[in-house]
């Protein structure tokens, strides 16, 4: 039997998913990841896009795929940029779409601030999180570090042909293309700063009532339009008090 799961938006992490899917907004975090893949039994297959996000969410999504029993399949569909990317490395096979890209390149933080000492410690962080990248696309294109991590430093895209030609990918999907070599890390991702998430999160716990309210005034069923209406509501309700 054959699970097939759809990881597409940001990927973040658990304690911030909750805002996305308030506004019904697609992202990715390992919870959702491990409860929709509990159940696969025999295959399965991960359809892949997005422009990446927190490392740590993505390494916890790598290291549940690998370490499951099943074979996983990943296709990318459209971008597997940055974190997103360490996950398509968790793929036993690597698709990539005709029209899609991936991109890869060194790790960064958001909101930086403090002394000297501070920015220093936080350089050094960053380069234990890269080298921790590089380790997951070496071991699945086999080319030397050296070579990554020039990849990662010059923020290299991808098209689909270089990723087979690299071996970030097996196979261009519907072409039979192949190969015979088997902190954030993000591009534009659509996050939430994390002071955003918490004067929500303070904003819904005080007028959540009020929000309901106005929230059930759009029709609740289930064509796109309505969904669209009623994350519009919720965001002009959210904008409206953070004003």
């Amino acid at each position: 039997m054959t699970t097939t799961l759809n990881l597409t938006g940001p990927i973040v992490g658990n304690d911030s998913s909750w805002i996305y899917d308030y506004l019904g907004i697609d992202c990715i975090s390992p919870k959702n990841v491990m409860e929709s893949i509990g159940d696969a039994s025999e295959q399965l297959v991960i359809n892949l896009s997005s422009g990446g996000g927190e490392v740590t969410a993505a390494s916890e999504i790598y290291t549940a795929l690998r370490q499951m029993n099943t074979t996983v399949s990943i296709n990318i569909t459209g971008m597997a940029a940055s974190a997103a990317s360490i996950i398509a490395m968790a793929g036993d096979t690597v698709n990539i779409s005709p029209t899609a890209q991936m991109m890869i390149h060194q790790a960064s933080l958001r909101d930086v601030s403090g002394n000297k000492d501070d920015l220093t410690n936080l350089s050094n962080i960053l380069d234990k999180t890269d080298q921790s990248i590089v380790q997951a696309y070496v071991d699945r294109t086999g080319l030397p570090v050296d070579k990554i991590v020039k990849m990662m430093a010059d923020e290299t895209f991808l098209t689909a042909q270089e990723a087979v030609e690299y071996g970030f990918a097996d196979q261009i999907m519907f072409t039979g293309t192949s190969t015979q070599n088997k902190v954030t890390n993000s591009l534009e991702t659509g996050m939430f700063p994390d002071d955003v998430i918490n004067k929500i999160g303070t904003l819904i716990s005080v007028k959540e009532q009020v929000k309901n309210e106005k929230a059930q005034e759009v029709p609740d069923t289930n064509t796109t339009e309505s969904r669209q209406a009623q994350r519009s509501a919720k965001a002009a309700i959210l904008l409206e008090e953070l004003n």
